[in-house]
C-alpha cells in the first residue's frame, strides 16, 4: 500500500496532537502547510517503515500504534534503540545529518498509521517557516535526553527495574487492568537491554508476585503500583 493524502489522519482531531511535532509549530499557516504536505499509510504489525542501509526518503510521524527502531549486527542480533509512540518523529536525524543511509530499521510493533513528509518538501517547509526549526530542535533535544536516560539505565539500573520501566512504557490503559498487548518477549528484552532468558525469568517472577498476569498473547498489569516501585528503584 503506497503513501497517500487520503490515509492521513486529521491532525486537529488527533487525541495525541499535544505530543506531536504538529502542535509545536504554533503558527496556523505552518500547521496548514504541514497538514497538506503529509502522506500516510497503514502498517501491519511487523511491517518495516524503513530499512537500515536504505536512503532516507523523508521525515515520518507516528500517528497511531508504535514503531520500534533497532540496529542489527552482522550475526543477525538486534538492539532496540527506542520505541516511538503517536506524535513522535522518525527518520529525521538521518535526513538532517545528510550522511547517507539509515543506520537503523523502523518496524511497526502494533498495527500503526505513519505519516511522511518527503525530503524536498520538508526542507522547503523549514525554509518557508523558520519557526518550525525551533520545534524540530525541541524534538531532537528530547531524542538526546531519552538516549542519555537509556544509557544510564543500562549502566546502573538493575535488570528487574529496567524490565518494569519497559512494561510501563508499553502499557495501554484499559479496564479492569492496563495491558501490554501482543509484545514478543524478544522485543521486551531488546527494549530493556536484557537477554531473552533474563526477561522470561523476570516475567515469571512478576507473575508470582502478582504484578502481572498472562492472557493469551497479552500481559495484564494487575499490580501497577508494585511495578512502578520496581521501575523507580534507586540506582
Amino acid at each position: 500500500m503506497p503513501y497517500s493524502h487520503r490515509n492521513a489522519p486529521n491532525c486537529d482531531w488527533c487525541p495525541c496532537k499535544k505530543n506531536c511535532f504538529y502542535e509545536l509549530l504554533g503558527n496556523k499557516d505552518a500547521k496548514k502547510a504541514w497538514r497538506e504536505m503529509r502522506l500516510a499509510r497503514a502498517f501491519k504489525r511487523g511491517e518495516v517503515v524503513f530499512h537500515e542501509g536504505s536512503m532516507p526518503q523523508g521525515v515520518y510521524v507516528v500517528c497511531t500504534g508504535k514503531v520500534k527502531v533497532y540496529k542489527s549486527s552482522r550475526t543477525g542480533q538486534q538492539l532496540t534503540t527506542r520505541v516511538e509512540s503517536p506524535g513522535d518523529l522518525l527518520g529525521h536525524i538521518t535526513l538532517l545529518a545528510d550522511e547517507g543511509q539509515y543506520t537503523a530499521t523502523g518496524e511497526a510493533l502494533d498495527p500503526s498509521v505513519v505519516s511522511m513528509v518527503e525530503a524536498r518538501g520538508f526542507y522547503e517547509f523549514l525554509a518557508t517557516f523558520p519557526q518550525a526549526a525551533h520545534a524540530l530542535m525541541r524534538e531532537m533535544a528530547r531524542d538526546v535526553r531519552r538516549g542519555e536516560n537509556k544509557a544510564r539505565d543500562i549502566a546502573f539500573k538493575p535488570a528487574r527495574g529496567r524490565l518494569a520501566d519497559t512494561l510501563l512504557r508499553m502499557m495501554v490503559p484499559k479496564k479492569p487492568h492496563p495491558v501490554v498487548a501482543g509484545i514478543k518477549r524478544r522485543d521486551l528484552a531488546e527494549m530493556a537491554g536484557l537477554t531473552i532468558e533474563t526477561t522470561v525469568r523476570l516475567l515469571k517472577d512478576f507473575e508470582e508476585r502478582e504484578i502481572l498476569r498472562k492472557k493469551d498473547k497479552d500481559l495484564l498489569i494487575v499490580g501497577e503500583g508494585l511495578l512502578r516501585a520496581l521501575a523507580g528503584a534507586a540506582f
